[in-house]
C-alpha cells in the first residue's frame, strides 16, 4: 500500500515538473515562427490567451524586434536568418505584406534602418505601384536627415519627387517645423511653393491655428488649395462643431467660402434635408452660393428631378443661379433632353442663356443640329455667334466630302 502512494506521489510530481517546463519554456526560433505552438508564452501573459492566427504584423514586429535585440538569439546565425527573413518581406511581391514590412522597419527609424529600406525600395519596379513605400521612407528618413532625403527626392521623377518631398516635409515639420519652413523658403523661387503643403500638414498635428496660419498666409492659388483642403479634412474628423467653428474663423473671402462649401458637401452626402435646411437659414451670400453649388452638384449628382424641383423653389437671387448652374451642368451629362425640357419650362424672366450654353457645349457633337437650335436662342448676341459659329463647324466638319471630277 505504502509502495502504490509512494509511487503516486512520484508521478504526479514528475508530471507537475514536466507542466512547469513547458510553461517556463523560453522562447526559441521555432516556437516564434510557429504561433500555434505555446500561445500564452509568445503572447507575453500567461493567464491572457492570444488569436490562433497570428498576423503578418505581428510576426514581422516581432522578427524586427528581435532584430534590435541580438541578445534574444542563441547564436550570430539565429540573428542573419531573422534579418534576411524581414529583408525578404521588403521586397515581397504581395503589396500589403511589403508595406507592412517597411512600416515595421521604419517605425524608430535610423541611418542604417533608412539605407536598407533604401535599398529595398530602388530595387522594386517604378511607377505608383510603390508610392506608398515611398512615403513610409521619405517620412522615415525625414526624422533622421531631412536635408539628406530632400536632396535624393530631387532626383527622383516628377511625382516620384512630389510624393517623396510631401512626406519629408511633413515629417521634418513634426519635428521642427521652423527649420522645415525656412529650408523651403530658401530652396524654392516662386510663390507656389509646393513644400508648404507637406509642412502645414505636418504642423497641424502640433498646432492646428498655427497650421491654419501657416495656410492663410500663402498665396491664392493650387498649393494654398491643397493646404485648405487637407487642413479641412483633418478638422472634419474631430466634428461637425469644430470643422464649423475653423470655417467661421477663417478671414472672409475665397478660403472661407471654399472651407464652407467643403462643409456643405460633407452634410448633403449624410443627409440633403439636413443641408437643405441649413441653406434655407442662411442670408443671401458669397458663402451661401459656395454651400449650394456644392450641394446642389451632390444632389444632381443622385437625382436631377428632384434637385429640379427644390432649385426651382429657391427664392430669386445669386445662390439660385448657381444653384440652376450645377445643376444643369451636371444633368446635361446624364440625360440632355430632360435638362432641355426643364429649361423650357421656365418662366420668361428667367435668365436661361448659361444654362443654354450649358447644353449646348454637352451636346454639340453629338446632336449638332439640335445644338444649333438652342444655340440661336440665346439672349447674348455676342455669345449666340459664338456659340452659332461653334456648333455650325461641327456640321460642317461631319458633312460627306465630294470628291472633284478627275
Amino acid at each position: 500500500m505504502n509502495k502504490i502512494i509512494i509511487t503516486a506521489l512520484w508521478i504526479l510530481t514528475m508530471l507537475f515538473a514536466y507542466w512547469l517546463g513547458i510553461v517556463d519554456r523560453p522562447v526559441t526560433k521555432n516556437s516564434f515562427l510557429n504561433t500555434n505552438e505555446y500561445p500564452q508564452v509568445i503572447s507575453g501573459t500567461k493567464n491572457e490567451p492570444i488569436d490562433e492566427e497570428y498576423s503578418m504584423v505581428d510576426s514581422v514586429e516581432n522578427s524586427l524586434s528581435s532584430i534590435n535585440s541580438y541578445a534574444q538569439f542563441k547564436d550570430e546565425e539565429e540573428f542573419i536568418n531573422t534579418e534576411k527573413e524581414l529583408s525578404d518581406k521588403l521586397v515581397e511581391s504581395h503589396p500589403i505584406e511589403r508595406l507592412e514590412a517597411f512600416a515595421v522597419l521604419l517605425k524608430s527609424p535610423n541611418e542604417s534602418k533608412v539605407e536598407t529600406a533604401l535599398k529595398a525600395y530602388e530595387s522594386l519596379p517604378s511607377g505608383p505601384g510603390r508610392f506608398s513605400e515611398l512615403k513610409i521612407l521619405a517620412f522615415a528618413w525625414g526624422q533622421v536627415d531631412p536635408e539628406s532625403a530632400l536632396k535624393w527626392a530631387k532626383k527622383q521623377q516628377h511625382w516620384d519627387e512630389h510624393v517623396a518631398s510631401s512626406s519629408i516635409m511633413d515629417s521634418w515639420a513634426r519635428v521642427d517645423a521652423n527649420a522645415a519652413i525656412e529650408w523651403a523658403r530658401e530652396n524654392f523661387e516662386g510663390e507656389e511653393n509646393p513644400y508648404f503643403v507637406g509642412i502645414i500638414n505636418g504642423l497641424s498635428e502640433s498646432s492646428l491655428p498655427r497650421a491654419t496660419d501657416l495656410m492663410t498666409e500663402l498665396p491664392y492659388g493650387r498649393v494654398r488649395g491643397r493646404a485648405a483642403h487637407l487642413l479641412f479634412e483633418k478638422v472634419w474628423t474631430k466634428g461637425e462643431d469644430i470643422a464649423l467653428h475653423w470655417a467661421e474663423h477663417l478671414p472672409e473671402g475665397s478660403l472661407q467660402n471654399f472651407a464652407y462649401g467643403q462643409f456643405g458637401e460633407k452634410v448633403v452626402r449624410e443627409d440633403s434635408h439636413r443641408a437643405i435646411e441649413w441653406i434655407e437659414s442662411m442670408e443671401e451670400s458669397s458663402l451661401k452660393s459656395a454651400v449650394i453649388d456644392k450641394v446642389a452638384k451632390e444632389m444632381a449628382r443622385e437625382n436631377p428631378v428632384e434637385t429640379a424641383s427644390w432649385v426651382n423653389s429657391l427664392p430669386a437671387g445669386e445662390s439660385k443661379i448657381t444653384a440652376m448652374n450645377q445643376l444643369a451642368e451636371m444633368w446635361t451629362r446624364k440625360d440632355p433632353v430632360a435638362t432641355a425640357e426643364w429649361i423650357n419650362q421656365m418662366p420668361s424672366d428667367v435668365n436661361k442663356d448659361p444654362l443654354i450654353e450649358t447644353l449646348v457645349n454637352k451636346i454639340h457633337k453629338s446632336d449638332p443640329q439640335n445644338a444649333l437650335v438652342w444655340a440661336e436662342t440665346i439672349a447674348n448676341s455676342e455669345r449666340r455667334k459664338q456659340l452659332v459659329e461653334k456648333v455650325e463647324k461641327v456640321i460642317q466638319s461631319t458633312k460627306p466630302s465630294i470628291d472633284k471630277p478627275q
